[in-house]
């Protein structure tokens, strides 16, 4: 009659024992690598964090940020392939940049100069902040001026050149820090674009005019068409 209640202790240890080993097995299937670094190995991040665009810096003419493949980093003020670049989160106010062609991370070395790498690193971390001129800047996480506390800043110069954040004068009220990511045009034109009719009754006593503009249409009603297309300005956030 106790036997059955007898081994239920027995059970109850068999099931933990079980978990412990699956635990174990899981911990180990992992070994060197983090839940972050294995995403990264794969070459994608999943989540709402990831989004492509291009970073536009208003310096000088205007040039796009762009990542190459033996690892250098500039300016192209044309947007081309280079510069379609890919931004992911990778934890709250920090995101990594990647070059979808070049498939290379953007970094900050410790003596502030900007290169790509082929592998994510605590340099591929950069803060992300939105400035009062809907302009982005982004700085370092790992290195900085230790002495001033003041923050190492991505940067170009009027002629495209990727500039050292160590720099005195890169600074975020300067405009070489001021990026603004930008989707591409056609997907904007075919997704967020949207339209709005404004129909005004037609005055009776109208005077006439030698031609009508295109965007005007008198329909046979009498009434005044006029569409409007509206662009919505895009924010990352």
């Amino acid at each position: 009659m106790n036997a059955p209640f007898s081994l239920f202790p027995f059970a109850v240890q068999l099931i933990f024992a079980t978990v412990s080993v699956s635990a174990a097995a899981i911990t180990g299937s992992l070994g060197y690598l983090s839940l972050e670094d294995h995403d990264l190995d794969k070459g994608s991040v999943s989540g709402s964090g990831r989004r492509t665009c291009r970073l536009y810096c208003r310096v000088g003419i205007g040039f796009h940020l762009q990542i190459h493949t033996d690892g250098r980093v500039n300016g192209s003020h044309e947007p081309n392939q280079l510069s379609v670049l890919e931004l992911f989160a990778v934890s709250q106010g920090v995101i990594g940049v990647r070059g979808v062609h070049s498939n290379r991370f953007l970094a900050m070395n410790k003596r502030g100069r900007l290169h790509a790498v082929e592998r994510f690193t605590d340099d591929c971390r950069f803060r992300e902040r939105f400035q009062e001129n809907s302009y982005n800047t982004y700085s370092s996480v790992l290195h900085r001026n230790h002495r001033t506390g003041r923050s190492w800043y991505v940067a170009l110069n009027k002629r495209g050149r990727a500039k050292m954040g160590s720099s005195p004068r890169v600074k975020s009220q300067h405009v070489s820090t001021h990026f603004l990511p930008r989707l591409n045009v056609h997907d904007l034109q075919s997704q967020q674009g949207f339209s709005v009719t404004d129909r005004t009754k037609d005055r009776r006593k109208s005077r006439p005019q030698p031609s009508q503009p295109s965007s005007v249409v008198v329909n046979t009603a009498g009434k005044k068409v006029q569409t409007v297309k509206y662009w919505p300005k895009f924010r990352f956030g």
